[in-house]
């Protein structure tokens, strides 16, 4: 088993799991349905093929919390009753407006790996330095400011976690890290793992996940220090 490790950082990200058209919320560390709609975007697989899909979501995440964030809440309306190049069109016109709040992650950055068959992983590699669809945080409002590839390594999912490069401006001497479990009673439940992205019919699992800490060490190489 190999484990593949990405660098996920922008000035926003979004990692909706109960969004609704209302609210738009967001985790505060990427879902599992977020990071394997990324992969997709890089190895071009398509919304309905749930085949390709299946073989991602058998993919071992964990997540390690370097920077977390702060919460922006961001405030919009649709709709109005006129759009602007309608001659009836005013500015104060709010008839039929909607309100929703959609809520981001500033200045995060996280350390995802992704433990399973080397081939499939080989496969994501290239995708992510050629991808096929633009690459986005969560959300198409989200980009990332660099490749997120950080490194292919055989060792397991948490001592890979232990060992990346810690990102810029890493906070706290004791950084989280989640990851997934297969024992319930050790677990927190998340519903993220993605079924099916088909359009209308999109289906999620759930999925166990624990709480881990990763003790800092002074010296410890930074992502700008690692070669």
């Amino acid at each position: 088993m190999s484990t593949l490790l990405l660098r996920l950082e922008g000035p926003l990200q979004a990692w909706s799991s109960q969004g609704k058209f209302g609210i738009r919320d967001t985790e505060r560390e990427p879902t599992k349905s977020g990071v394997l709609g990324l992969l997709c975007a890089a190895m071009g697989i398509d919304r309905s093929d749930d085949t390709q899909l299946a073989h991602l979501a058998s993919l071992a995440m964990g997540v390690r919390v370097d920077r977390p964030g702060t919460l922006l809440r961001d405030y919009h309306t649709v709709g109005g009753g006129t759009f602007r190049g309608d001659p009836k069109y005013t500015a104060h016109d709010t008839k039929n407006c909607v309100p929703t709040e959609r809520y981001y992650l500033q200045d995060a950055s996280f350390v995802v790996g992704l433990q399973g068959d080397r081939a499939l992983l080989d496969r994501a590699v290239l995708g992510l330095h050629n991808p096929h669809w633009p690459l986005c945080l969560g959300r198409r409002s989200c980009p990332l400011t660099e490749v997120p590839f950080l490194a292919l390594t055989e060792d397991t999912l948490v001592d890979a976690l232990r060992t990346a490069p810690e990102a810029a401006r890493s906070q706290g001497q004791n950084l989280r890290m989640v990851v997934e479990t297969v024992d319930p009673a050790k677990g927190d439940v998340r519903w993220d793992v993605p079924l099916s992205f088909a359009e209308g019919a999109r289906r999620f699992a759930l999925r166990y996940v624990q709480t881990l800490w990763h003790t800092r060490k002074t010296d410890a190489p930074t992502q700008e220090q690692h070669p």
